[in-house]
């Protein structure tokens, strides 16, 4: 108990992850230590002993892991037979899943990258070598793409304080809404008029493109965070600006996907327009309260109860609104749903995103990721084409980046230059919604039996040009964060040594009043 005490298991890396023997400590340059001579060989022994009970468990939770696969490829192939032999399609679908998450696992070991880059290169290797096209798999693939967001929004949203969002609203929703806007149109702008799509394609790729990932971020943030000595809450500032600029990407992708795919007169599109985003808020806050409330505290399910509340009531909002054409109303509802349950289970005594709830929303995650960042991999293919794309797509996307960030130190102007410039690094990355809804379009195309169009080229040209952003951003915003951020954040020495010296003088004082209290009443 004493071991599994001492294991860091906080930091949410998107992943069902624990690193062991891993204390977190605040702010160290402020604490003293007296006895640093006793504790060395105590610690040396610690560490000479370390590994091998750090390798262990991992190595059990792995050959854990390859059995219960093997058992299942058994199962299921008992039940359907050759189509999931070695040779057949299925079995292909799950060799693929396989083998990005194991290269994802030790990508991450070995670089601390973020395990969907190896899961997407994975895909793409293994579309331009002929081993899987999901484009032959529609169906499978849609079925996923209603399944994601409610695990993605949903883990995300179960970490929100409400709270802090009230205290901090201009913040947050300044820092979430302008960059978030500013990037859509320059780039609906910019893909019109040097890429040749049409507007209403241009801002269909913006709103997915200007999403900001924090999963991938989240965690050097939560560790800087701890150990930076900063008084501002940072992980929560993060968690809830990135939540509201992925409740704009969902619910305005929505919209637009709709009215582009979605035959009806246009007084409706206009309803659906200005009702989206607030009907799926209302509806969230609905069922939030819902999950909230009615599963008594004493009832000895309750954390059941719980989790099929929000999983199945989010998976009924997504596929029901998906539906009936109001596209985008779903996602936004399982967040506010998500984040209203959460918060009602805060008062109840779980931890916000230390729960049972979110450890679920952890393990389906752990499960999906490999599936989302391979089977988008594979509608990326290379051609000669591609080259003529991707190159003033380099260049686009440098030009937007720009501009997000520039408007993201503008509304930042409570802080810090050096803040500044660490909500600029946690604001570059992007991967984990343009994944989800990049193939969306293509997928609608390739169900219509639209294979040879202008807009099939319009879908794939954006599928290609979101694929190369997550490439590029993606590792250059978690390595930004993972090694600027403690120095940007990092509180100076003389800050330290005068709380040091008023914690002292405070102590002083208290000694001193209750002394002579002490004297007084003798």
């Amino acid at each position: 108990m004493q071991e599994n005490k001492n294991a860091a298991t906080g930091l949410d890396k998107g992943v069902y992850t624990t690193f062991y023997h891993k204390e977190v400590k605040t702010a160290p340059e402020c604490l003293p230590n007296n006895n640093d001579t006793k504790e060395k060989p105590q610690n040396e022994d610690k560490k000479k002993k370390s590994w091998w009970t750090t390798l262990v468990p991992v190595i059990y939770n792995y050959l854990t892991l390859a059995i219960i696969g093997l058992l299942l490829w058994g199962v299921v192939w008992c039940l359907w037979g050759d189509g999931w032999s070695i040779h057949g399609p299925w079995f292909r679908l799950a060799l693929v899943v396989a083998v990005a998450w194991a290269s994802g696992q030790a990508l991450q070991a070995l670089t601390l990258l973020p395990p969907l880059l190896a899961a997407l290169l994975t895909g793409i290797l293994a579309r331009n070598l002929g081993f899987l096209d999901m484009n032959e798999f529609t169906d499978i693939d849609m079925f996923f793409r209603k399944l994601y967001p409610i695990v993605i929004l949903g883990k995300g949203a179960l970490a929100w304080d409400v709270g802090f969002m009230k205290k901090n609203w201009r913040l947050v929703a300044t820092l979430g809404t302008l960059p978030w806007l500013a990037e859509v149109v320059v780039l609906a702008l910019l893909v019109h008029y040097f890429l040749r799509f049409p507007l209403v394609w241009g801002f269909l790729l913006g709103s997915i493109y200007a999403s900001v990932s924090c999963p991938v971020i989240m965690p050097p943030v939560l560790k800087i965070s701890a150990t930076c000595g900063s008084k501002r809450n940072w992980p929560q500032l993060v968690c809830t600006a990135g939540g509201v600029d992925t409740a704009l990407s969902v619910g305005v992708y929505g919209l637009i996907f709709s009215f582009m795919f979605y035959e009806t007169n246009d007084t409706y599109r206009y309803v659906k327009a200005a009702l989206t985003l607030f009907a799926g808020v209302g509806l969230g806050i609905a069922m939030g309260c819902v999950a909230g409330l009615i599963p008594h505290p004493r009832d000895s399910y309750v954390t059941e109860l719980r989790i099929l509340l929000v999983v199945v009531g989010g998976l009924l909002a997504n596929m029901l609104t998906s539906m009936i054409g109001w596209g985008g109303t779903g996602g936004v509802a399982v967040l506010a749903c998500n984040a209203t349950a959460a918060t009602f289970w805060a008062r109840g005594g779980w931890k916000l995103n230390k729960n049972p709830a979110a450890t679920a929303y952890r393990v389906m995650w752990s499960t999906l990721e490999p599936i989302l960042f391979a089977f988008t991999g594979t509608f990326f293919e290379i051609n000669s084409n591609v080259s003529k794309l991707l190159v003033p797509g380099f260049a686009i996307l440098a030009v937007c980046l720009f501009v997000r960030l520039t408007v993201a130190c503008l509304t930042c102007w409570e802080l810090t230059l050096k803040e500044k410039l660490f909500v600029c690094c946690t604001w570059t990355p992007k991967s984990i919604v343009e994944a989800m809804l990049c193939p969306m379009a293509l997928n609608t195309l390739s169900m219509a039996g639209d294979f040879d169009s202008h807009e099939r080229e319009y879908a794939e040209g954006l599928l290609r040009l979101i694929v190369q952003a997550i490439l590029i951003t993606t590792p250059i915003g978690f390595l930004l964060t993972n090694h600027l951020g403690p120095m940007l954040l990092k509180t100076p020495e003389k800050d330290c040594e005068k709380n040091g010296e008023k914690d002292e003088r405070s102590s002083q004082k208290r000694k001193s009043t209750n002394g002579s209290q002490y004297e007084s009443t003798t």
